[in-house]
């Protein structure tokens, strides 16, 4: 069965706009901040060293977040990320977010896996098994 990562934080004053309610935006950083606290999690990280002046990374070519209500500064959320889907070379992670037990966003990330290096051309590789085996708790199941 899988399980949901859980992360909390609060929204901050410089992420509000003149209504003091958290900006559109912020909720795309709340996304990849809950990643990272996912990866982190699982003993991974965002950036990963394979030496030589190269690293893994992970760009971003989806992004999209469906808005329900409004948090402002100092409330807390509660973020659940759920992996999607888990593919050879991408991760898609589903986001919600809740304020007091409500939900007032849904999010979506689709990240590629690519080898990096500096002046260098990116390009996509196969996720390391140990990765993928450290995710695989997350994955969302599929109704039967």
């Amino acid at each position: 069965m899988s399980q949901a990562f859980r992360w909390t934080r609060r929204v901050e004053f410089c992420e509000t706009d003149a209504a003091g309610i958290a900006h559109f935006s912020a909720f795309l950083c709340y996304m990849e901040q809950a990643e990272h606290a996912l990866l982190r999690a699982v003993g991974w990280s965002v950036t990963h060293d394979l030496g030589d002046g190269w690293h893994l990374s992970w760009p971003r070519v989806h992004v999209e977040c469906d808005y329900a209500g409004v948090a402002r500064f100092e409330d807390e959320l509660d973020i659940e990320v759920r992996v999607a889907k888990l593919g050879n070379k991408s991760v898609t992670y589903h986001f919600s977010f809740e304020l007091k037990g409500n939900r007032i966003a849904s999010g979506k990330i689709v990240a590629v896996c690519c080898r990096v290096a500096s002046g260098k051309p990116l390009a996509s590789v196969a996720i390391p098994m140990e990765l993928l085996t450290r995710l695989q708790e997350y994955v969302e199941e599929t109704p039967a």
